[in-house]
């Protein structure tokens, strides 16, 4: 006895990019609404005979159609898709933060659409306004923007579910994870103490939510120990290696050098020891720096960077499941609170005793 070959139906597809619902009816001979009706998710039908389900079924898994995550929500249902509202995708943490939130999404069953603010408020409006149309269930906000309460206040009227990632305190009703700035700062504050450094220097990264916490905390730590802050050695450095070169520049140039200097985070810290190798200074001999974040490059630096590690693995699992609990209950609700995880102090060899 000889069996049936299976038949094959790619050849009989028309030439689209994408294989639709009608494509599948016309080749298995049945209706577009009974293609739908077998594909959807636990959907069953006495008037279906199931011979026909599993000749829809055997179409369908030829010609590789997937139904629609945007027809899935026009529907009423999900779509499966989760928006993210990211401040800066240049930024290494932020990058390989947006790739761990990938896969925990992917693996859980959703894909992510990422749109790019570039910190400017009006651009996450429209970025905000786009993802809306591509029917997300819900959306991360990544990041701190300048002057964004009008703009999460507009997001969270469009969608259901909302949480925030790495981000200051908000008045609006997001919940927020973030690592714990104020300890990581003290950490890395209580190393160059212990290692005896008194003449403490920081470079700030600008006035947004993590990134004051950040110098509230080291103001905070010279203050108990009564160390001076002299403001020359307080330096506001623009965002990126470049702001970090040029404001270890700055200082360099007035002649009155502290023996450590902490940076608001690792690309600034790396920008600053560039600054201070190439005028003569020597890391850690001359000058201890130190950085927070812990991304790939503060290990390969020579000197390896003393920093802090931000947990990306706990903060993005925390951040899909919290939201997916909110997709459920198709409610942002009205929570404020913020969840924080604590960093983990990483010595490297760019700080060491004072002279």
């Amino acid at each position: 006895m000889t069996s049936t070959p299976k038949r094959s139906f790619r050849a009989s597809a028309p030439g689209r990019a994408r294989v639709t619902v009608r494509d599948v009816a016309r080749i298995a001979g049945v209706s577009h609404s009974t293609v739908s009706r077998v594909l959807s998710s636990g959907a069953r039908s006495e008037f279906i005979s199931e011979e026909t389900r599993q000749r829809v079924r055997e179409v369908a898994e030829e010609l590789g159609y997937t139904p629609s995550p945007i027809a899935k929500a026009l529907r009423g249902g999900l779509s499966n898709l989760i928006g993210l509202i990211v401040h800066e995708i240049a930024d290494p943490f932020f990058a390989s933060l947006i790739q761990e939130l990938s896969n925990y999404a992917r693996s859980s069953g959703y894909q992510i659409v990422l749109g790019y603010a570039h910190g400017d408020p009006d651009q996450a409006l429209t970025v905000s306004s786009i993802l809306d149309t591509r029917h997300v269930d819900g959306m991360i906000v990544l990041g701190d923007l300048t002057r964004d309460e009008h703009i999460l206040e507009a997001i969270l009227e469009n969608v259901t579910a909302a949480v925030g990632l790495c981000r200051g305190r908000s008045s609006q009703a997001l919940f927020t994870i973030n690592t714990d700035n104020a300890a990581g700062i003290r950490i890395l504050f209580d190393h160059l103490y212990e290692l005896g450094h008194r003449r403490i220097g920081y470079l700030d990264g600008g006035a947004l939510g993590d990134i004051s916490e950040r110098r509230e905390a080291f103001l905070a730590c010279m203050a108990e120990k009564g160390l001076e802050t002299r403001p020359a050695w307080l330096r506001q450095a623009a965002d990126g290696m470049a702001g970090g070169y040029q404001a270890m520049t700055d200082v360099i140039a007035q002649g009155d050098l502290p023996t450590a200097f902490m940076a608001a985070d690792d690309v600034i810290a790396i920008g600053a020891m560039k600054a201070a190798l190439h005028h003569g200074l020597r890391v850690p001999e001359d000058l201890s720096v130190t950085g927070f974040d812990d991304i790939e490059m503060a290990a390969f630096m020579h000197p390896g960077l003393t920093t802090v590690r931000q947990p990306i693995d706990l903060l993005s699992r925390k951040a899909i499941d919290s939201l997916l609990e909110r997709i459920a209950r198709r409610s942002a609700g009205a929570d404020t609170s913020m969840v924080r995880f604590p960093p983990v102090l990483i010595v490297r060899e760019s700080t060491a005793s004072p002279r």
